[in-house]
């Protein structure tokens, strides 16, 4: 029978279970002009006081009831932090800043896919691996499941593509201590999200699962909303250059 163990995300990682990525695989390969171009606009684109006999009771019934939830410290509601774009939130697996949010019309280099009525809800975020080893950002995997929509249609949804903010590499790998920019895609309805809009996004937390026996290995687990995070939409239309675009399609000439 497999038998598995979880630990606090604090515990020791184990040895990989297969060959880590080379430091070089966030991105590398020849940049493509639109590729560049749309990136680009990512770039450029929050009564009465109670007689001294009753306020002893109340305060003793107080005292009472939250002596039953574990005191003072826990009676409290915990809940998701709030916070805003440029803010930071840190747990034992990532650092995660949301800088800025862009609507646009295409944007297939982040390895999203729109149909008809569609468009590109594109998210700019900077995140640093804290583990020990590389991770990746394959659905279901580190940023790709920390991040999710809060609302609307997409409620939950993690992003459809992720892709290396400076050279567009799809699904990089987050290397150990590294800040990186990447950019989270969703397909919407053109009817979804409007520029000036206030979108929200889930930060989840994860644990680390240490599995032993028949299951072995590590991995991060059990996505819990930590914080929501508010940033308002920028529609960047088409996201090109025209005049740029004009210039190299001369040159090319």
């Amino acid at each position: 029978m497999a038998s598995s163990q979880r630990h606090a995300p604090t515990a020791s990682p184990a040895s990989s279970a297969g060959p880590a990525p080379t430091a070089g695989s966030t991105g590398s390969g020849d940049k493509q002009p639109v590729s560049a171009r749309r990136f680009r606009w990512l770039r450029a684109a929050s009564d009465r006081v109670p007689t001294k006999w009753f306020a002893s009771i109340a305060t003793a019934l107080f005292l009472a009831a939250t002596a039953a939830f574990g005191g003072l410290a826990t009676a409290a509601a915990e809940g998701p932090v709030e916070l805003d774009a440029g803010e930071e939130h840190r747990n034992d697996q990532l650092a995660i800043t949301v800088q800025r949010a862009v609507l646009i019309d295409d944007l297939a280099e982040a390895g999203v896919t729109i149909e008809p009525g569609q468009r590109v809800l594109a998210v700019v975020v900077e995140v640093e691996n804290r583990w020990t080893r590389a991770l990746p950002t394959t659905p279901g995997n580190s940023v790709s499941s920390s991040v999710v929509l809060a609302e609307g249609p997409g409620l939950g949804r993690e992003p459809g593509g992720v892709a290396h903010y400076d050279d567009s590499t799809a699904l990089p790998w987050l290397q150990p201590g590294v800040p990186t920019t990447v950019v989270l895609a969703w397909a919407v309805d053109q009817s979804d999200y409007a520029d000036g809009e206030e979108l929200h996004l889930v930060l989840n937390d994860e644990t680390l699962f240490t599995g032993s026996f028949v299951v072995s290995g590590q991995s991060w687990e059990d996505p819990e909303p930590a914080a929501i995070v508010t940033v308002r939409i920028t529609d960047v239309g088409e996201g090109r250059d025209t005049e740029t675009d004009a210039d190299d399609e001369g040159t090319d000439g």
